[in-house]
């Protein structure tokens, strides 16, 4: 499965209509500042542009408009525009983007260019500051109409979005995040009456999860269940952010809190967590508007880092805002107070330390300890302070996100101990995900055998 998941070839075009708009973006200088927690896809994938702003969003939708406080997103690949002859076009995805404050749907209509749905009203078809978008493979659009009280759900015919009904008008009170099982169930955060409403694919209401109570004006929710073919441990999962977003909680199917995390859990107290996603492994990726950033848990919600500062250059964000992943390939796209990013999930991490930190007779080798931020494929060797190879420790072994040991017994590719002297030990990681093979990770550490 994990073969099926990266992509055969790097297209020579720009392929998603958001993104068609940074051909006219010039990119900025090189930053010193490089994390890989995410990466841009490669020049031939994206012709190196991977951010996208307000003017030129003008310039392809000719209605004057740009972003204008943007909110939810969605990615997915439609079966309409699938040719499942191949694999080729897999990566080709639609994306929709709240409007929020144009109250409208801005999408792209395959590789056509970009398209905007929806006026101010409360009409059928309308919007009054939307926030969060949903989406499916058969082509049904849900958007959370804020304060309409509702979710509007729009069908995306041959390109084109079209009015299909209004759901929980009348029960609903400003809700601000939606999400999609694999089954079609809608998920909605009803931020008014603290609770999670679940509706089946024609909007019956089918659920209702208040947590016991313990839900405090929820906002953002993702959602994966266990059928998913892109889910790794093959369980359900619910993440919703609330109490005022500085709160994160992970529920089961029956709305039972596995576990929580908060900004001052993290030492940042004043984070504020407005919209969620989840990849392929369970981790949980959050925007934060107040200190510019995408953080990202692991499975169990345990803090694992952040990607990002404040800035206008690579790798930096100005308050973002909707976060979409689509699970297959990862791919990434983040929205931002004027503009729109699209990465790839990369891989990055630290050497924690050699154990012992000096080599001797009766310690001949270490145990290096490995931090990973992501799943990856890596490979050790090790060479003398001249550069030349004395171990290929591992050739290519995949390991798990958190602490990973690996033991190097001190002696050399003929099996004899090594003399005294110093080593290095070269660490190269790749991603599982689509970016493996065009990037990777180099890390280094030295050790002294005396």
């Amino acid at each position: 499965m994990m073969q099926s998941r990266i992509c055969s070839t790097v297209k020579k075009h720009c392929w998603v209509g958001i993104i068609v708009l940074a051909l006219f973006w010039k990119p900025a200088p090189a930053q010193e500042y490089r994390p890989s927690l995410l990466v841009p896809p490669p020049y031939g994938h994206s012709y190196g542009f991977h951010k996208a702003g307000k003017f030129y969003l003008k310039i392809l939708l000719s209605l004057g408009a740009g972003f204008d406080d943007p909110q939810g997103i969605a990615a997915v690949k439609l079966k309409s525009t699938d040719d499942p002859s191949t694999i080729e076009d897999d990566d080709e995805l639609t994306v929709y983007a709240a409007n929020s404050n144009r109250h409208q749907i801005i999408y792209n209509r395959g590789l056509a260019g970009l398209s905007a749905y929806g006026s101010l009203g409360s009409g059928n078809g309308q919007f009054h500051n939307p926030q969060g978008v949903a989406a499916t493979e058969d082509g049904f659009v849900y958007v959370a109409d804020m304060n309409n009280n509702r979710v509007v759900c729009l069908y995306n015919e041959k390109g084109k979005l079209e009015f299909i009904r209004n759901i929980g008008e009348g029960e609903l009170s400003h809700p601000m995040g939606c999400a999609v099982d694999d089954a079609g169930n809608l998920y909605v955060t009803d931020t008014d009456h603290n609770r999670i409403v679940i509706y089946d694919k024609v909007g019956r209401r089918t659920r209702i999860m208040d947590v016991g109570g313990r839900l405090d004006r929820p906002s953002a929710i993702a959602v994966v269940d266990f059928a998913d073919r892109w889910n790794f441990h093959h369980e359900t999962v619910i993440v919703v952010s609330d109490s005022v977003n500085g709160r994160v909680r992970k529920l089961d199917q029956f709305g039972k809190i596995k576990a929580e995390i908060t900004g001052g859990d993290i030492a940042m107290p004043g984070a504020y967590f407005a919209w969620l996603a989840l990849d392929f492994y369970g981790s949980v990726y959050a925007t934060d508007m107040v200190n510019h950033q995408v953080h990202k848990f692991d499975h169990d919600l345990k803090y694992v880092s952040g990607f990002g500062r404040q800035g206008k250059g690579d790798n930096e964000f100005e308050s973002p805002r909707g976060i979409a992943i689509w699970k297959r390939y990862g791919q990434v796209f983040v929205l931002e107070r004027e503009s729109v990013q699209y990465y790839w999930v990369g891989v990055d991490g630290y050497i924690e330390g050699l154990y012992p930190k000096k080599l001797s007779k009766d310690f001949p080798g270490p145990t290096i300890s490995l931090i990973l931020y992501e799943p990856g494929d890596f490979k050790i060797q090790v060479t003398d302070s001249a550069g030349n190879l004395v171990k290929n420790l591992v050739n290519e072994f995949r390991e798990t996100l958190g602490l990973n040991n690996i033991v190097w017994d001190g002696t050399d590719e003929k099996g004899g101990l090594v003399p005294p002297g110093e080593y290095i030990i070269n660490v190269t990681i790749e991603p599982t995900y689509s970016a493996k093979g065009y990037f990777s990770k180099k890390l280094t550490a030295r050790i002294v055998k005396e």
